[in-house]
Order: structure tokens, then sequence, then C-alpha cells
């Protein structure tokens, strides 16, 4: 995980209108700054566009008025990406893959070694099913190899979009560990309505509050 960026800021979301259908707006105006070396965490009722700033961020919804940065880079640009980690609350895993399989892919797609990626898994208590397809996983089991999957290699800013659903108390100690870690080098954004005890939560920014202009 690399340093921080020189402005001191991770994510800047300036006057961002956007949405999934033109004339519904989710955001309309919205401006936020996200700091480095901070656990932020977004949080609001049902619809109030937390998974849509997620999405904004990741640089798939693109803004139809405004702009998203992510470390001073346009957050739709290859450097954004390479900068930045998502881990979405839906799995994505491939039902006949392994999980090894599945952690050695992942290791090349983020061109990084993976004996880090089954050290990681290890830790987790994933060893028991390294060989197993992924459609045999339990729900929390399943969590486990998507989120190692999604935050392998050198990255400075990680979105965690409700990480601890379905993790037993030993995974979310782990994931806490982590967390507080990745703050230290970067910035964590953790999207989520609620966060668990021994989680430190530097700033937390409510989107029903600065969607309306509060901020």
């Amino acid at each position: 995980m690399s340093g921080p960026s020189a402005s001191g800021i991770a994510v800047n979301i300036s006057d961002v209108t956007a949405g999934y259908r033109r004339g519904e707006p989710v955001f309309d105006r919205l401006s936020v700054a996200i700091r480095d070396r901070q656990v932020t965490h977004i949080c609001g009722p049902n619809g109030s566009g937390k998974s849509t700033l997620l999405e904004i961020c990741s640089g798939y919804l693109r803004p139809w008025a405004g702009s998203v940065t992510i470390g001073g880079q346009a957050a739709a640009s290859p450097a954004a990406r390479d900068k930045r980690r998502i881990c979405r609350t839906k799995t994505a895993l491939y039902p006949h893959m392994t999980v090894r399989d599945h952690l050695t892919f992942a290791s090349r797609c983020f061109r990084t070694e993976a004996a880090i990626a089954m050290d990681r898994a290890w830790r987790l208590g994933l060893e028991r099913w390294f060989e197993a397809d992924a459609r045999t996983l339990s729900t929390g089991n399943a969590r486990k190899l998507w989120y190692v999957m999604c935050t392998l290699g050198d990255f400075q800013y990680v979105f965690l979009d409700e990480p601890f659903l379905g993790l037993d108390e030993s995974g979310s100690h782990i994931l806490i560990d982590d967390i507080h870690q990745w703050s230290e080098r970067g910035a964590v954004i953790l999207i989520s309505h609620t966060v668990p005890d021994g989680v430190r939560v530097d700033r937390t920014i409510d989107l029903a509050e600065v969607n309306r202009g509060d901020h």
C-alpha cells in the first residue's frame, strides 16, 4: 500500500449529480471530501445513495455533472483504478472454480504473489476449502474469499461495502485489523448501516444529511 496523496484528500466529490435514470438523480450537486489516513464511515437509510457513492467512486457510474477524483485522478481513469480497491456487498465468484484457483486468478490480475493471497485466506480460516468449488462454500466463507480477492496488491484507497455481513467473530477481528492498518497508510471508506465495536472511525458521513445540502 502506497503513501497518502500530496493534498491529503483521498476522495473528492465535487458538485456531482448522478443517478441511473435521467430526471431521477440520486445525488443532486453532492460535494464531499474524504481525507487520507482516516477510516470514513458512510451511512444513511436505504435509498440515501450509499451504493451509488461506491459506484461513482469506482468509475463505473459516470456523473451527469460534476467530478469525482481518487487521489487527484479522475475516478474512471486507469491511474485511479491502480490506486483503489472496491469490495462490493454481492460476491461474484465462478461456481466451478476452486478457492485456490480464485486466489491465483485474482493475484495475477493485481500483479501480486499468490502466496500472499493464500496466507491471507489461511488467516481467515479458508485453508480447509482451498480445493473446494466456490459453489460449495457457505455464505460466510464465500464472503471471506471475495474480500481477499478484492483487496490484493498495492493500493492506497479501499472501499468496503457492508464487509462484515456474514463474517464470524474471528473473521471480523481480522477485518478490523486490516482496516486500521490500511488507514495508517491511505484511506478506508467503510459503507455500512452499522459499525462493529472495535472499529476506529475517524469521521462519519450521513448521506441523508449531506445530499440535501446540510454539509
